[in-house]
């Protein structure tokens, strides 16, 4: 959920693929597989494109399935510590409703979301993000979009190939009129050699409108551009 303010080096692109399970109670289940690509366009701006991959739903009288919705956005660097590395950042997206709504996994609208993100170092093994978003999101059927906040902030340590993290988040409501959504999240990324890397964690609900439990996992890889 938390995004770091850091950029994928210029010239290099990196993939992520993962794969998350959602129980929201013992009959209300659902899977993901999103796709993220990271690309560096130069030491101020990336690109990025994303999508939630294959999606699934299960309730008490209905089970569907299908591809889920694609996301187009940028991170933009605005601020720079003294060595150089982004510690404040921002990231516009725009989620397209490539979902079908007929079967219940999208809205059928575009959706539009801002967020602000910000890192900085604690001592020499630590790390924290905090984000800041906010949007407009599709309620479907025909109805206007509504406000949406966020607010999530994760810490790390660094452990040799290991980091550790935690984090907790917050969303004002998923459909209009809808109840917060928080729950907290913790994990480890195994970095197992240059520019790979793999990760997984379990998300617990805090809030009545949260599900209860998630597992999620995933692969970075990252590719750099060949110099002649």
């Amino acid at each position: 959920m938390t995004n770091s303010a850091h950029l994928v080096p210029s010239g290099q692109l990196q993939i992520e693929i993962g794969g998350v399970y959602t129980r929201a109670s013992q009959e209300m289940k659902g899977f993901g597989s999103p796709v993220l690509a990271r690309i560096g366009i130069s030491r101020s701006i990336e690109a990025r494109i994303s999508g939630d991959g294959w999606v699934g739903r299960t309730d008490r009288t209905d089970r569907q399935s299908g591809f889920g919705n694609v996301q187009a956005g940028a991170k933009v660097r605005l601020l720079s510590d003294s060595h150089g590395e982004p510690i404040v950042s921002v990231l516009p997206v725009i989620n397209v409703p490539t979902a079908s709504a007929s079967k219940g996994l999208g809205s059928g609208d575009v959706d539009y979301t801002l967020t602000i993100l910000a890192g900085a170092d604690v001592g020499t093994r630590s790390h924290v993000d905090a984000n800041y978003g906010v949007g407009q999101i599709g309620a479907g059927g025909g109805h206007p979009h509504f406000a949406q906040h966020l607010v999530s902030v994760s810490a790390s340590l660094s452990a040799d190939r290991w980091d550790p993290y935690g984090e907790v988040f917050w969303v004002s409501e998923q459909e209009p009129g809808g109840s917060v959504v928080a729950a907290f999240d913790v994990g480890a990324i195994c970095h197992l050699r240059d520019r790979l890397a793999l990760d997984g964690g379990v998300q617990l609900g805090l809030s009545r409108a949260a599900p209860n439990f998630s597992l999620f996992a995933g692969v970075s890889v990252g590719f750099r551009r060949s110099k002649h």
